[in-house]
């Protein structure tokens, strides 16, 4: 992509854009290959342009702002598969090496790198991915090129990838409104410390905190205290950006956890205050961040509760089965609250999404307007409920599983399901579940409408999804239960057996035993 315009005097900047992006669930059996990344998002050169630009995304956001400061971006590729298992080290090993090939071929050309990363992806045998790449790309282009990696707030944060980048910039808001934004923060930062406007420097500080996930919201609670803090502390003349990252407890690594890298213009002392006055701040505050939530029937009774004392309409009560969230590496088959809305005869109700194949091609070859007897979800492992076996329904829908985000969240960008179904369970009560080939975190109602159904018309409304959903289903919602369901993606990290980490966090251990501040 070329931005040059002869109108401009300002000689333009040339800018290499890479992207490998995952979320990887170490807890979740077998391995993350090429085959899922291309299943997902593979593309090459000009083919981000095509896939990004306008979209509420870091690379979009990029695209937008090179186009607007006369930027030359060299493309390289922009790669990411779901969240999921360990990523192949044949497949971290191809695309590193692609993004190293275009790095060594151009290197003489480039004024600075921008690597919009993930922060928690992790490779087989190798515990920090992002680590290893930034500092092989170091070893070719040396320090006299800058290196920018934006990244989501999930990110675990080592030693090694704040030494090589010389800036981070971090998401600001979770639900993750803010990507294209951040990409633009991460491009302006970049081009102030080519044209010397900056000196970057950084530093890190590491509470030992592992909060529970539905505590991380941002828009309430202890995170928005937070996010305003470090809001303020950017304030100071020297502090460019503080970055909060509440880590990613599905990953057993010895970085698992909250931590705060701050960027400041050439003062490093600045930078190591703002790092620690935030730091103990969430300390101060930790018990905030460890809440009980309802259990499937604990919730699912609530909600219905809820809609038996509402008088007249009401907004639908949207339950959230997070530990399901196949956007945290859950397998999205997962039964646990799902049979707890059948067993329990919550009416009006609509399920996204459970994942089953087998159903999905059962109905299509069934047809629409006809009547099925299935065995759906819990197909994938014993951590996601049984399968609801000899379940009768009536196909409503099918369709291709493709769809745009019209919500607040990666605004444009593109769905693929694989084919997908919309049955509506023939039990006493009145259930419809979108059932789809592959995993999507449902977080935007256009895959209610892109069934042919309209997602307010629901009483209740199951999402497998932790926050995320909260950006588009909230506005719409009259109550929201996050629910404290098992799976691979479950909100407590006391339910997973970490063997990798180096310090003690709390809650996987008890308070009495850290000591901190040091």
């Amino acid at each position: 992509m070329n931005s040059n315009s002869e109108t401009l005097c300002v000689p333009t900047k040339t800018v290499l854009l890479g992207s490998i992006y995952h979320e990887t669930n170490t807890f979740a059996p077998g391995y993350t290959t090429r085959e899922d990344f291309q299943d997902h998002k593979e593309y090459f050169g000009d083919e981000i342009i095509e896939e990004f630009h306008g979209t509420n995304t870091e690379i979009g956001g990029i695209i937008n702002l090179a186009e607007q400061s006369n930027i030359n971006l060299f493309l390289s590729l922009s790669v990411s598969a779901m969240p999921g298992a360990t990523i192949a080290r044949d497949t971290f090993d191809f695309y590193q090496e692609k993004l190293l090939s275009d790095i060594r071929q151009h290197k003489n050309e480039l004024d600075g790198v921008i690597l919009p990363l993930h922060g928690a992806m992790v490779v087989e045998g190798l515990q920090d991915g992002e680590g290893v790449l930034i500092s092989n790309i170091r070893e070719i282009i040396e320090d006299h090129v800058p290196i920018i990696v934006t990244l989501d707030l999930h990110g675990n944060i080592t030693d090694k990838l704040v030494h090589h980048a010389d800036a981070l910039i971090a998401y600001e808001t979770y639900p993750h409104i803010d990507k294209a934004k951040t990409g633009k923060r991460g491009l302006d930062c970049l081009l102030q410390i080519i044209h010397g406007e900056i000196i970057p420097v950084m530093s890190i500080e590491r509470p030992p905190l592992s909060p529970v996930t539905p505590t991380q919201n941002t828009r309430e609670g202890p995170m928005a205290e937070v996010m305003e803090f470090a809001r303020k502390l950017e304030e100071q003349d020297s502090i460019v950006k503080v970055n909060v990252l509440p880590g990613f407890s599905r990953s057993d690594v010895p970085a698992m956890g909250f931590s705060v890298p701050v960027v400041a213009d050439d003062d490093l002392e600045a930078a190591k205050n703002a790092s620690r006055d935030l730091a103990e701040m969430v300390w101060e505050m930790h018990e905030e961040f460890v809440m009980d939530f309802p259990t499937p029937p604990e919730a699912v009774s609530e909600a219905i509760d809820y809609i038996e004392g509402s008088t007249g309409s009401t907004d639908p009560v949207v339950l959230a089965d997070v530990g399901d969230n196949p956007g945290g590496g859950g397998t999205a088959d997962g039964t646990a609250v799902l049979r707890e809305l059948i067993e329990q005869g919550a009416d009006n109700t609509g399920v996204a999404i459970i994942r089953d194949p087998a159903v999905v091609e059962s109905c299509i070859q069934s047809g629409v307007g006809k009547k099925v007897t299935v065995t759906l979800g819990g197909k994938t492992d014993d951590r996601h409920g049984e399968p609801i076996v000899d379940l009768d329904g009536y196909v409503k829908t099918i369709t291709d599983g493709k769809f745009l985000n019209y919500g607040p969240k990666s605004t444009g960008a593109k769905n693929d399901m694989g084919r997908t179904v919309l049955l509506e369970c023939q039990q006493k009560n009145d259930v419809q579940i979108i059932v789809t080939e592959k995993r999507l975190q449902p977080a935007d109602t256009e895959i209610w409408r892109h069934v042919g159904t309209q997602p307010e018309r629901f009483d209740i409304l199951l999402v497998k999804s932790t926050n995320h959903f909260r950006a588009d289903y909230e506005p719409r919602a009259s109550r929201v239960i996050p629910v404290n369901s098992p799976g691979l993606a479950a909100m407590d990290p006391r339910q997973f057996n970490h063997r990798n980490l180096k310090r003690q966090i709390y809650p996987i251990c008890e308070e009495d035993e850290i000591q901190y501040p040091n």
